[in-house]
């Protein structure tokens, strides 16, 4: 009988994977795979389409913002005209999502639909997130963890590049 030998490392950026539950994780945050799935959940949730696999790969996007900065002229060269002005109007419709939407697609562990739906139900904007008003909202402990960890890391990093009316809260 012949077995399948378990890969040890990410076939994408050979970091070593970690078990957890009988699945295999690749924990390193550089991984291109895992930024190219970020990237692809990110623009199909906001519903941008044509952001599949081979466009994020063809473009190489790393950051979720770098979506709204894409040059036309680089872009149009990669793709070719037709797309590049389909992707362009997709883009900017999407700088229209409203908040829960917004936070279901940045990829935060346990912040799906439901969560979102219900911290966008009191909150305006990202920046009003807290411990207080995850609780009002409803969301348990990991989930306001998760969001709370996110916010202070990855939050902090793309904050004033995000092009969402709701992005900052207004004084």
């Amino acid at each position: 009988m012949n077995f399948i030998e378990e890969p040890t490392e990410c076939p994408c950026c050979s970091y070593k994977l970690e078990k957890v539950n009988d699945q295999l994780f690749c924990r390193n945050t550089s991984c291109t795979a895992q930024l190219h799935g970020k990237v692809q959940h990110f623009a199909k949730t906001l519903g941008i389409k044509g952001f599949g696999p081979k466009t994020v790969e063809k473009l190489n996007i790393q950051e979720l913002t770098e979506i709204f900065y894409l040059d036309p002229e680089e872009v149009s060269a990669i793709l070719g005209n037709k797309i590049v002005e389909k992707l362009l109007v997709e883009i900017e419709k999407s700088k229209g999502s409203d908040l829960a939407t917004v936070l279901e697609s940045f990829s935060i562990p346990l912040v799906g639909s439901t969560a979102s739906t219900k911290l966008a139900s009191v909150v305006t904007s990202i920046d009003e997130i807290t411990v207080e008003k995850c609780m009002e909202a409803g969301l348990g402990a990991k989930v306001t963890q998760n969001l709370l960890n996110w916010l202070n890391t990855e939050y902090v990093e793309m904050k004033e590049f995000l092009p969402f009316k709701f992005n900052t809260t207004r004084k």
